[in-house]
């Protein structure tokens, strides 16, 4: 098989978004069933506390191939006005184990992250939700919206950011460029109250809303942060959620900021925690009670990578995109 190279563009179009939650369903259901290796990934971070520079080096193994990632997520990348987020992706044929698909790590990172949203959001908000709201307009931001589609009929998409600008040039592009029902609110609580679902996705140190504002019933994601410093939710969220669901419980140990402070506090407890391929393996698990608060907090892990990739590569093949690489 060639070395098949996909831009940002490729990954776009090779990976919808309604096929990256299945492939990523089907990921986190093998990484349950233990089918999946994956190592700890490696922080490289240096830079100010607020405007930290850290790059991340991840890898996954299992059926369907093996993947090696580096990412970085530069926020300072802003006042250049080029993407805050950026990397490369390698996928590995599984029986040989040479390159044979590149794919831009950016795109792909920000895709598989607003799929497993959108799977978190699918097992465990209420069947009728439709009014949700998303805090954080970056480079994550789009795909969340579009995977709260994918899985929910919206009847309103409240979009806040603390930069105005961005905020409405988002809102401007999900209603025009995908026809959803986005509007611009001017603050969190604005955001937050009455809505059926919330997402936050920032890299914020500080949590961005209270969680006193949440309705009941509510189901919350919590993908932006991803060390122990950072703090998108506050400590009334985690105490409200009747339910708490990570992606893999030894990852919120060492790199959900709320989680882990939350623990020391004494708020939650571990084995309470559920994983996401908890609740695939065993339907039981998801929502029952219709005023349940639920909470997916995300750190990101590979297997997302893993499955994302090799079906945007399988996908890129039958449709024709990427270019052929001589290696």
């Amino acid at each position: 098989m060639p070395l098949l190279h996909l831009t940002a563009q490729d990954v776009l179009r090779a990976l919808p978004m309604r096929e990256a939650i299945v492939a990523c369903r089907a990921g986190f259901l093998a990484l349950a069933q233990g089918l999946v290796e994956a190592p700890t990934r490696v922080h490289l971070t240096d830079g100010s506390s607020q405007e930290p520079r850290t790059t991340l080096l991840m890898a996954a193994s299992g059926p369907v191939g093996r993947v090696t990632k580096v990412v970085s997520i530069f926020p300072g990348n802003r006042r250049r006005g080029i993407a805050t987020t950026s990397g490369l992706l390698t996928i590995l044929d599984p029986d040989t184990g040479h390159p044979i698909g590149l794919c831009d790590g950016g795109a792909l990172t920000a895709i598989r992250t607003g799929a497993v949203s959108g799977l978190a959001t699918d097992l465990l908000a209420r069947p009728d939700a439709s009014v949700a709201a998303l805090i954080g307009a970056g480079g994550l931001a789009e795909h969340q919206a579009l995977a709260l589609a994918a899985v929910r009929e919206l009847s309103e998409l409240r979009v806040h950011s603390p930069t105005p600008e961005r905020r409405d040039a988002l809102v401007a592009r999900l209603s025009r460029e995908h026809g959803l029902p986005a509007v611009a609110v001017g603050s969190p609580a604005a955001a937050v109250r009455g809505a059926d679902i919330v997402t936050v996705a920032t890299n914020s140190l500080r949590p961005v809303f209270d969680g006193a504002d949440l309705a009941p019933g509510a189901h919350v994601n919590g993908v932006g942060s991803f060390k122990p410093a950072m703090r998108e939710l506050d400590e009334t969220t985690i105490r409200r959620a009747r339910r708490i669901v990570v992606d893999l419980r030894e990852s919120a140990l060492h790199e959900a900021g709320e989680l882990i402070a939350a623990r020391a506090a004494g708020i939650t407890d571990p084995g309470d925690w559920l994983e996401l391929g908890d609740l695939l393996a065993d339907p039981d698990l998801c929502r029952h009670d219709p005023d349940a608060i639920t909470l997916f907090k995300s750190v990101g892990h590979a297997v997302q990578d893993l499955y994302a990739a090799r079906c945007a590569l399988d996908r890129a093949h039958r449709l024709g995109l990427g270019q052929a690489l001589s290696h």
